[in-house]
């Protein structure tokens, strides 16, 4: 279970940002990979357990420690993205994407691929059906996995795209409209949020007849109805709506707003610890493991982790000349007042 939501100020610059919710530990508090902030410079060679690549450009965010996996990330350039997870998701051998004359890239690089090769949303459209997702599990912390993904990336521009490898390892690409979730397909949470179109953030106050012998009238004077009957689970297509409802009804921002506004936006798809879980014998709960933002405009990212409420920071170097593993902060810093 994963969220992401973009968002624009009123001078134009664009907000970016995901919850990872995931049942698998990523900062020691259950077992897992360790995850830091990761850094590729440009003109680096990327050791891909498939295929290694150079970067064309200067690379950050957030991954698997020692590994050159982002689940999330921005470029030098203004583009952002991510991974979550889609079961839907398909791959193919390295002899069916040849004969179909598309690259085979790895699920689990391929936010750090499209990040180190292409400026934004317009180059990834014009080159994605070149590739295709090869069926070969990745190896990490003497595990072998095979996530089943799908992508969203974003530029400063704000064009945004939704990238799903459903047709037989291939790629399918929607125009975003801000906000991605899980499963089902794109296609489908884009039919979904239609259901709730009557939705909005008007409180009613005035008592209304519903027929000759009833009128209702509003609790609290109405306090509270704004976006009356979004709902409120956790699943992928609540998330959505509840994400895609809450962005688009937030009062104008100024950029220097924009992280404040995009974390708050956050707050109600935010999962906490034990609420999801796949058994009742299954130790290991499916939340949040940290949040992730992004100021586009300034390659600068935010993140926040299970292990506590203080936030990192730090902006992309397009000049760095060396990779990089940055430890995020895990503590409950706050300022003391006297």
């Amino acid at each position: 279970m994963c969220t992401s939501i973009t968002i624009t100020s009123k001078e134009g610059q664009v907000f970016y940002g995901r919850t990872m919710d995931f049942n698998m530990g990523m900062f020691g508090e259950d077992p897992g990979t360790l995850t830091s902030i990761l850094t590729f410079p440009k003109g680096s060679k990327l050791e891909s357990q498939y295929t290694p690549w150079d970067s064309k450009y200067a690379v950050m965010g957030v991954g698997s420690k020692g590994t050159i996996c982002l689940y999330d990330g921005v470029n030098e350039a203004g583009l952002s993205g991510d991974l979550q997870v889609l079961m839907e998701c398909t791959h193919a051998t390295s002899d069916e994407l040849a004969k179909r004359n598309l690259t085979g890239l790895m699920a689990e690089e391929f936010v750090t691929y499209v990040l180190s090769n292409f400026k934004d949303v317009a180059d990834i459209k014009e080159h994605i059906n070149e590739y295709g997702l090869i069926d070969q599990p990745y190896k990490v912390a003497g595990q072998s996995i095979q996530v089943p993904a799908h992508y969203t990336f974003v530029d400063e521009t704000g064009a945004k795209i939704v990238v799903e490898p459903t047709n037989q390892g291939g790629f399918k690409v929607y125009d975003s409209i801000g906000i991605m979730t899980n499963s089902p397909e794109y296609s489908w949470h884009l039919t979904n949020i239609r259901n709730y179109i009557s939705l909005d953030n008007i409180d009613p106050k005035k008592p209304r007849q519903i027929s000759k012998d009833v009128t209702l009238s509003p609790i609290e004077m109405g306090t509270g109805y704004g976006m009356f009957g979004l709902p409120g689970d956790y699943t992928s297509p609540s998330r959505f709506v509840r994400s895609t409802m809450i962005s688009n009804h937030l009062d104008d921002f100024s950029s220097d707003d924009g992280i404040n506004q995009l974390y708050s936006a956050f707050r109600t798809v935010m999962v906490p610890r034990g609420l999801e879980r796949a058994s009742k014998e299954d130790p290991l709960s499916d939340f949040t493991r940290y949040w992730a933002g992004y100021n586009l405009s300034e390659r600068r990212i935010y993140v926040q982790t299970c292990r506590g409420i203080g936030f990192s920071t730090m902006k992309l170097d397009p000049n760095q000349k060396e990779i990089t593993n940055t430890e995020i902060d895990m503590s409950n810093s706050a300022k003391e007042l006297s």
